[in-house]
C-alpha cells in the first residue's frame, strides 16, 4: 500500500495566504480601481530601466508642451512624462488645474489662461498632452481656442460621457459635489453636470472639433478608472495601448505613442529605433 506525505502549514500562514488570495479575487472580480492603480504604482520605476528613457528618440528643441493633469493629479504624477518631454528639450509647463476637482468651466478657463500665457512667451502655438478628467477641459480649450494650440492628445480621458468612471469613483464625485454645493471652496458641484455654469464646457466636448488641431487619443481597454469607449471621441484619430489608467502618463508603450505623435506633429525623423517595451522590464 503506498503512502503519500502531505505538508500542512501552519493555521496562521494559511489563514494569511486564503486571505490575501480571497481579497485578491473578489478585488479583481468587483474591478476595484485603486487596487488595481497600486499593483501597476509598483512597475513605474521600472520605466527607468527602458531604453526609451536613457535614450532620447527625439530631439524636439524649443517645442511648447502644456500637461493638464485630471481629478486628483498632483506633480509627482505628471513628473514620468514631464520628465521625458524635458529629455526631448520641450518647453514643459504644467497648467495650476488644482488636483483637477473643482467647477469644470472654471477649471477650463484656467487651462486656457495657462495656454495663452506659454503662447505668449515661446511666440508659437503649443502642443496640450492632458489626463483623464484634464482632457476635458483641453478638448474644450481647443475648441474655444483652435489658433492657440499645435496638437491635442489626451491620455485615458472620458471625451464622449463626463461620468463614465468606475462606480467607486462616481461616489467620490457625488461627495465632492454635495460639499461643493454647500459652499466648500474650489470644488465642483452637482450644477456642473447639468446646470448653467457648465453649459458651455459641455457643449463644446460634444460639439465639431476644429479641423487645424491634430487630435489623437491613447487609451487602454485595462483602464479600472475611465470607461475605454468614453475616450473613442469621433474627432480623434485613436491609439490603444495596454496599461492602466495611471499608466497612461509613465508605461513606455503609451510614452512611445506619444512622441511619435510628437514627431509627427514636427515632422522630425526619430534618432533611435522604435523599440517595443520589453516584457522582461516588467516581470514581477
Amino acid at each position: 500500500m503506498m503512502t503519500r506525505s502531505i505538508t500542512v502549514p501552519c493555521s496562521s500562514e494559511a489563514s494569511a495566504a486564503v486571505g490575501t488570495s480571497v481579497f485578491s479575487r473578489l478585488a479583481a472580480a468587483l474591478r476595484v480601481p485603486l487596487w488595481h492603480e497600486a499593483q501597476a504604482f509598483r512597475q513605474r520605476r521600472e520605466v527607468e530601466r527602458h531604453p526609451l528613457w536613457h535614450i532620447p528618440p527625439l530631439e524636439v528643441t524649443g517645442l511648447p508642451v502644456l500637461l493638464v493633469g485630471g481629478m486628483g493629479s498632483t506633480p509627482t504624477l505628471l513628473s514620468p512624462l514631464q520628465e521625458l518631454l524635458r529629455r526631448l528639450e520641450c518647453r514643459v509647463r504644467v497648467a495650476p488645474v488644482r488636483f483637477g476637482i473643482g467647477c469644470g468651466e472654471a477649471t477650463a478657463g484656467i487651462v486656457e489662461g495657462a495656454l495663452a500665457d506659454l503662447v505668449q512667451s515661446t511666440s508659437a502655438p503649443v502642443v496640450v498632452i492632458a489626463h483623464s478628467r484634464g482632457g476635458q477641459f483641453a478638448r474644450a480649450v481647443a475648441v474655444r481656442r483652435p489658433e492657440l494650440l499645435h496638437g491635442l492628445i489626451t491620455l485615458g480621458s472620458p471625451l464622449t460621457r463626463m461620468l463614465a468612471v468606475h462606480p467607486l469613483l462616481k461616489a467620490h464625485i457625488a461627495a465632492l459635489g454635495a460639499a461643493g454645493a454647500i459652499g466648500a471652496p474650489g470644488l465642483l458641484r452637482p450644477g456642473c453636470l447639468w446646470g448653467a455654469c457648465c453649459a458651455p464646457l459641455r457643449a463644446d466636448l460634444s460639439g465639431p472639433f476644429p479641423r487645424t488641431v491634430p487630435f489623437l487619443s491613447i487609451y487602454s481597454r485595462n483602464d479600472r478608472i475611465v470607461d475605454w469607449r468614453s475616450c473613442l471621441d469621433p474627432a480623434a484619430r485613436h491609439h490603444e495601448v495596454t496599461t492602466s489608467h495611471g499608466g497612461l502618463i509613465w508605461d513606455p508603450a503609451s510614452l512611445i505613442a506619444v512622441v511619435e505623435e510628437l514627431a509627427a506633429l514636427t515632422r522630425t525623423t526619430r534618432v533611435a529605433a522604435d523599440k517595443p517595451p520589453d516584457p522582461s522590464h516588467f516581470a514581477a
